[in-house]
């Protein structure tokens, strides 16, 4: 029996010309087109293969759209245009990513945060989670990219659609059995190397799929497994602050240069440098599984399981130059650029003030002189791993005139990690007499009195210890319904109604591991150590020289500036603490949370078409019952209070859609698109409640320095709403070629505002009140996305071809309170410019093809009230095959070919923040089809 019908059964205008390539994508897409006839057995539908059948697809899939949409599909089985779908999904117009470890993680769309793209496997929710609190946007780190069959960006709503996403909806499609040939698959074997780790790995892929005689059951099933080291070297200059003698509410007094006395007043700088090397053993595992049964012509039966698992054991290395002597004028070598200190050193030598006394508590109670406090070498030693399973089953009867479809599901994901380990050591009592740095030209450069690759005696002092656990989960259970009904009238094509009804629910659990000895008073201050002495006395913990291990860290690759340094030694901590101690778990309240969405949402949509004219308008209605559970936290001291805090909310909206595609003629589509969507608040915002901790300097309960931190959370938040416009020409002047532009416009409300206050909380830390810089956030923001896209691809009968897309997106700022002044800062992710280009040549025994994507600066955070920015930044990378037999092709790629550097600054430019490199990745393999 032969599957000829599929959910896109197409009618197109009599001027519109049917092309086989129009044909094969109706087969193989899940775009509704608006006007529906069955499609003529004798068109053939070919198979796709290739750079250029592949870009050709990717064109007539937008053009065939009703919405404003672009593609990506695969260039083979198993054959997907990048190593990964986020750095494929990068080239499409207005699409940015966010990077770890070299890799695309979040996409975000048209100057939107990452949160507000919604992704989905097969038109449903994707679960995702990794070591902190789930995100609502995905993380494509987890996500094997070779079982991905094509993807869709929708940038329009359709009320079809789930709701979720404000920047756009991401849809990620898998093959079923039934449109495969019979015993056919792929497999293929891979190796990658990156001059950072300098590590050779190998990666497996291998799908297959099995349909009976009669084409009416089918099998398919995939894995793939990936080993890779990811090592990222960095700097970092953190917590920029302002030096004042005469301005009130200034971070410091002014700097006072100890060599020359020159007072440096009302500027701006870094309170310390960073130079790290992380280290992540990277494993992917991911499995599919597809069965397709039509028992009948009319009932069509699929059930599809997608599951991935990414292991991410790491261990992160540091050394710390840290200004924490700056009230003892330790200052050299300042250097300005107006009114920013772009570097400075701290000094001893015999010069520090009398306030440079203290460490009793490590000298027998006698107070000694300390000298410098820093640079300290911190290190993090974790274990984690982040699993997402997804069953779902639909089954779909077609009628005389209409199809009626059910499907249920659940996704879940658990992340987070078995054991994370932080510690560190400080330079103490002339161990370290100087150290400077330097950060004019973007690129750090040091000086240290003391060679930290060769010297184990730097560090003297035992400084601080923690270690825990935590998991996370992420998992949603949905059953929809959908009923389609065809028409054969002038103007109205189909109608949709349709319900759907998800379960949605998020779970943390963070565990302290407290130490103990044995004795009655296992705690102290901070409770990591056990005694009622600082967890820093030496009775209670290793001599420092002991903890410095002779491996020696490599930072020279990528030029970042960082320099070599001897790394923490885990293995003698770890020992330390089984000969002395026994752990014992105790729940941390700020990180156990749990929060439940029930959702509700209806929905109404009409196709039509009226000559020349097609496209869709419906309605969309929504309903979010929430509820969380949250413990408030007073972090550094136990509490007996376990009594949780439970809110509720209740929101519900109404959300219309219209689309429309004018077929000017035979190649000119024009598009006009208006819709409200919508993005809930992060999770983030909402799974925890108010915790703060101590002050950041305490010498006893009566002498403390500094304010403590927090954050008081408002899980009475609104959801954010976006007005959206869209119009836009598009040109099919060739076969796989066309040109066209985009305006776009949205109006966000209810954008969560960033408040910072000072508020004063009791802590057992200190006898008295202490001041807290207490973090929130309100609603009632306003924000307006106003952009333009323009795409371009030519393919030319020689092989060769080109396809380049720019985008500019004006994103207006929003209001954050900081201290009670309000400042404007621009939405996290948001790029004014960036732009695409890729070129290929291929052949019937060849291809390769060069990809470039540049993107302009980008708000990434908040510090102080004021944006925090990636500076521009510019990829190249490389792709080839060469087919050996028609089935048997080898492969090659390189990622990063020139070896770019990843920049940040603060407000302005010459307010460094950090640099990294991740390394330039080379890929070589072996891809077999049969």
């Amino acid at each position: 029996m032969s599957n000829t019908r599929t959910s896109n059964e197409a009618r197109f205008s009599d001027n519109f010309k049917k092309t086989a390539l129009c044909i094969a994508v109706l087969a193989s897409s899940n775009i509704v087109i608006a006007q529906e006839q069955q499609v003529d057995n004798e068109f053939e539908v070919i198979e796709v293969r290739g750079i250029r059948s592949s870009a050709a697809q990717n064109l007539a899939i937008k053009r065939l759209s009703t919405a404003n949409v672009d593609a990506i599909t695969a260039e083979d089985i198993g054959k997907f245009p990048d190593k990964n779908v986020a750095d494929s999904l990068q080239r499409v117009p207005g699409v940015l990513i966010d990077r770890d470890g070299g890799e695309g993680s979040r996409v975000s769309i048209r100057g939107t945060s990452p949160d507000w793209t919604l992704t989905q496997l097969n038109g449903n929710y994707l679960a995702s989670s990794d070591t902190g609190v789930p995100s609502r946007s995905f993380n494509y780190a987890l996500l094997p990219s070779s079982m991905i069959s094509s993807v869709e960006v929708y940038k329009s709503a359709e009320a079809r659609i789930d709701e979720g996403g404000i920047g756009g909806t991401v849809i990620l499609n898998t093959r079923k059995p039934l449109e495969m040939e019979q015993n056919s698959g792929a497999l293929s074997v891979e190796a990658t190397y990156d001059d950072v780790s300098e590590d050779l790995q190998p990666q497996l892929n291998m799908l297959y799929s099995w349909k009976n005689d009669d084409e009416s059951f089918g099998i398919l099933a995939g894995y793939t497994r990936q080993d890779r080291t990811v090592t990222t070297v960095s700097n970092v200059a953190s917590g920029w602050r302002f030096y004042s003698d005469t301005v009130e509410g200034a971070d410091q007094p002014a700097i006072v240069d100890q060599a020359t006395g020159e007072v440096y007043n009302n500027v701006w700088a870094p309170s310390g440098m960073h130079v790290k090397n992380a280290n992540q053993d990277r494993t992917r595992d991911g499995y599919q599984l597809a069965i397709q049964w039509m028992p009948t012509d009319n009932l069509d039966l699929n059930f599809n399981y997608f599951g991935a698992k990414l292991g991410y054991d790491q261990t992160g290395q540091e050394v710390f130059f840290a200004e924490w002597n700056d009230n003892h004028n330790p200052y050299f070598g300042v250097k300005l650029d107006g009114d920013t200190v772009v570097a400075y050193g701290n000094a001893d030598n015999g010069l520090l003030n009398d306030n440079n006394w203290g460490d009793a508590d490590v000298n027998n109670g006698v107070p000694v002189r300390r000298g410098l406090l820093s640079p300290q070498l911190t290190a993090r030693e974790r274990f984690g791993e982040s699993q997402s399973n997804s069953f779902d089953f639909d089954a779909t009867y077609y009628g005389n005139g209409y199809s009626l479809s059910v499907q249920v599901g659940h996704t879940e994901a658990k992340g987070g990690t078995s054991k994370e380990t932080y510690a560190n050591i400080d330079a103490r009592q002339g161990s370290v007499n100087s150290w400077f740095f330097n950060i004019e030209n973007g690129r750090p450069s040091y000086e240290v009195s003391t060679d930290l690759s060769k010297d184990k005696q730097a560090y003297q002092y035992y400084d601080w210890f923690d270690s825990y656990s935590s998991e996370n989960k992420d998992s949603e259970d949905y059953i929809q319904s959908d009923l389609k009904i065809e028409f054969d009238g002038d103007f109205f094509t189909s109608f949709f109604v349709g319900a759907k009804y998800r379960q949605h629910e998020i779970k943390g659990i963070r565990n302290d591991f407290r130490w103990d000895d044995g004795i009655a008073d296992n705690g102290g201050y901070r409770g990591y150590l056990p005694g009622t002495e600082w967890f820093h006395n030496p009775d209670f913990h290793p001599d420092a020289e002991s903890l410095v291990s002779d491996t020696i860290i490599d930072n020279s690759a990528g030029n970042t500036g960082a320099f070599d340094f001897l790394a923490f030694d885990f293995a003698a901590l770890d020992q330390y603490l089984l000969n002395n101690f026994s752990p014992t778990v105790v729940p941390t309240l700020s990180g156990t949370y749990t929060l439940e969405e029930n959702i509700w949402s209806v929905y109404a949509q009409s196709n039509f078409q009226w000559r020349d004219l097609r496209g869709n308008f419906g309605v969309r209605y929504v309903n979010t019952e929430l509820s969380t559970l949250t413990y408030d936290d007073v972090i550094g001291q136990d509490s007996n209070d376990t009594v949780p805090n439970e809110r509720l909310s209740d929101d519900g909206e109404w959300l219309p859609s219209l689309n429309l595609a004018w077929d000017v003629n035979d190649d000119i589509v024009v598009r006009f698109a208006a819709a409200r969507a919508m993005s809930r608040v992060s999770y983030s915002d909402l799974s925890q409640a108010e915790s703060y901790g101590p002050p950041v300097n305490i010498n006893s309960p009566d002498s403390w320095t500094g304010r403590g931190r927090g954050t008081s959370v408002n899980t009475g938040l609104d959801p954010m709403l976006s007005d959206q416009l869209d119009l836009g020409i598009e040109w099919y002047y060739g076969d796989g070629s066309a040109l066209g532009a985009t305006l776009f416009n949205k109006d966000i409300s209810n954008l969560p505002i960033s408040s910072l206050e000072i508020v004063q909380r009791e802590h057992d830390c200190c006898n008295g009140p202490i001041e807290v810089e207490m973090n929130t956030k309100v609603g009632g923001g306003e924000a307006q996305s106003t952009g333009i896209e323009l795409f371009f691809q030519h393919s030319f009968e020689s092989g060769f071809g080109v396809l380049a897309n720019y985008t500019f997106t004006d994103t207006s700022t929003s209001e954050v309170t900081n201290e009670g002044e309000k400042t404007e800062a621009e939405i996290p992710g948001t790029a004014k410019h960036q732009y695409n280009i890729s070129v290929y040549y291929e052949n019937d025994d060849f291809s390769v093809r060069a990809s470039y994507n540049w993107k302009d600066d980008r708000a990434n955070g908040i510090h102080k009230g004021y944006n925090m920015y990636t500076k521009d930044y510019g990829q190249l990378d490389l792709n080839a095959a060469y087919n050996l037999t028609e089935q048997l092709s080898l492969t090659a790629s390189v990622v990063n070919l020139t070896e770019e550097v990843e920049e940040g600054y603060w407000k302005q430019e010459n307010r460094f923040t950090y640099n990294q490199y991740s390394g330039r990745r080379f890929y070589l393999g072996a891809n077999y089809n049969f």
